[in-house]
């Protein structure tokens, strides 16, 4: 399922809202800052996107659903950050869109080549330690795919903020493994 020109569209909004010209898209390897990257100052100040970031957020959150699992956690992270938006998340954008733009041709792909007889139903879960840094809460990440011997397809994916502090990266996976089975 190609989404090319959906994503092309995504990052034309971005362009525009942001005022800068797509030659400023660096090439990354990942759609993530690490906080640690980051200077405390941006976390205080005021984003220059904040009342437009949830037109381009949004927007990319439905392709993500769809066929690009990779992206959920930043986009999640930083939707979560609208109503306080700030200039990490700024950058936080900025990298995500640059990402987005040189792996256009990425897409989820599956392969059915066995009989239903021989698939059955596998759910994958992980989870983060303190991935967020202001309140030190987890992140589960899974995703329950159809598998056989020549077959494998993702069916959905998920990418949640744990509502509770865990103790132990153990801990954090235990929480995954619950929620997702749910």
């Amino acid at each position: 399922y190609n989404m090319f020109g959906f994503f092309q569209q995504c990052i034309d909004v971005y362009l525009e809202l942001a005022k800068v010209p797509v030659e400023s898209l660096k090439k990354v390897v990942t759609p993530s800052i690490d906080d640690h990257m980051l200077k405390p100052e941006d976390f205080a100040e005021d984003g220059y996107l904040a009342k437009d970031a949830a037109k381009i957020i949004m927007k990319m959150l439905y392709g993500a659903r769809v066929v690009r699992f990779e992206l959920l956690w930043p986009i999640c992270s930083l939707a979560r950050q609208v109503s306080k938006w700030n200039r990490a998340c700024d950058k936080r954008l900025r990298r995500l869109v640059s990402y987005v733009y040189h792996t256009l041709d990425h897409s989820l792909e599956s392969f059915v080549g066995d009989d239903p007889a021989l698939c059955h139903p596998v759910l994958f879960t992980d989870a983060d330690f303190a991935g967020d840094l202001t309140n030190a809460k987890s992140t589960s990440g899974a995703y329950p795919a159809i598998v056989g011997p020549n077959a494998f397809a993702p069916i959905t994916a998920s990418c949640k903020k744990q509502t509770c502090v865990s103790h132990s990266s153990t801990e954090g996976e235990i929480l995954v493994a619950e929620q997702a089975i749910r």
